[in-house]
């Protein structure tokens, strides 16, 4: 897609702090999902970053993570300037963590477009996606917070909804309606009746909006972060800078965008998509993902099964044998193997936390 004057002043801001406890054992403390090619020979990170670079110059693309992710994110990355690579201290939501890339941004164009994404998002369509994401910065610059509402596929009870209101415009060919309510992840039935109604989308947390409307909302509902992120930005390219930001990040309080921004501003819009969009949460996410043999497994490495079907295995270094194995996720990492049933692989993040009780935190 050719730059313009109007896709120069977008920039992007990815969310890559997160540190991936459900997909355990491949995803550790200190290489979560995001900095690992689960989908194929690229990271999540690195995905994340072409499919955007045909709309985004390099240079515009920011980068917020985990302080100890920051060298890795750097080498993952080299055409992204080290300086646009974010390090948080701690975490304390995406709120805060949006309105610290806002910031970096904000000091070189007070008058951007940013479009904030996560690193751990696949994408079937990427040339469908970005047309979308520049359609999403067109409203963007009216004042609208848009945020993009994922057509959904099958009622899904893992995610959260949106529920659609009238029609403000045409955006290309794309409708953008105003956002009657945000709402939680759902029971099986209530997600059914979502989907079947054709009004609810699932929220994929992909938002864009002008950096002024932004502060504009957080001093509006967001006062003493607002005020907080105004104090980091004085000492912003200053010897200061590093100190300022620590002494000001540890009395930040933990907030998400959809929270404190969202659920409360009356400018959100949103604007419906179909472009193959999943958040890859869990194990049981790559069996949609990957392609499967003629058992219905998805094989990641070698494996050997009798009578197996509708299995994950993920082994990348050693063979896997199994017998009599049904819709089971079986992944060797090493130094460690995980097993369990595909309909708990929400449930590894309970192991993460055994894990910890246990003092094994040399396998986290």
């Amino acid at each position: 897609m050719p730059q313009n004057k109007k896709t120069n002043s977008i920039y992007a801001l990815i969310l890559a702090g997160g540190t991936g406890t459900r997909l355990w054992p491949r995803s550790r403390k200190m290489r979560p999902k995001q900095l690992l090619p689960l989908i194929s020979s690229r990271t999540m990170l690195q995905e994340t970053v072409d499919r955007i670079l045909p709309l985004i110059h390099a240079d515009h693309v920011f980068i917020v993570t985990n302080a100890g992710y920051t060298k890795e994110t750097r080498q993952q990355l080299p055409n992204v300037p080290p300086e646009n690579v974010i390090g948080e201290i701690e975490g304390h939501g995406t709120a805060p963590s949006i309105g610290l890339g806002g910031l970096y941004i904000d000091k070189l164009d007070p008058d951007a477009i940013m479009i904030s994404l996560h690193a751990d998002h696949f994408i079937a369509h990427p040339a469908d996606f970005r047309r979308a994401l520049a359609n999403a910065a067109q409203v963007a610059r009216e004042g609208y917070l848009v945020t993009l509402g994922i057509k959904p596929s099958h009622p899904e009870t893992g995610y959260g909804y949106i529920h659609r209101g009238e029609l403000v415009e045409q955006a290309g060919d794309q409708p953008v309606y105003r956002v009657a309510q945000f709402l939680e992840k759902p029971d099986a039935a209530t997600a059914a009746r979502f989907v079947e109604s054709g009004e609810y989308y699932w929220n994929s947390g992909i938002f864009a909006w002008k950096l002024t409307t932004l502060w504009e909302e957080y001093d509006h509902y967001q006062s003493k972060l607002c005020a907080q992120l105004r104090t980091i930005a004085k000492d912003l390219g200053t010897r200061k800078e590093k100190s300022t930001l620590k002494r000001v990040w540890d009395k930040i309080a933990n907030e998400t965008i959809d929270v404190g921004i969202m659920e409360k501003s009356q400018r959100v819009v949103t604007l419906p998509i179909d472009v193959g969009w999943s958040d890859v949460g869990s194990w049981a996410t790559l069996l949609d993902l990957l392609p499967a043999n003629r058992e219905n497994n998805v094989v990641v490495g070698e494996h050997i099964g009798v009578d197996t079907t509708s299995t994950l295995v993920y082994s990348p270094n050693r063979l896997i044998a199994t017998v009599g194995l049904r819709d089971m996720i079986v992944v060797d990492a090493g130094d460690a193997i995980l097993v369990c049933p595909k309909d708990r692989a929400q449930q590894v993040k309970h192991l993460v936390d055994a894990l910890k009780k246990n003092n094994k935190h040399k396998y986290l």
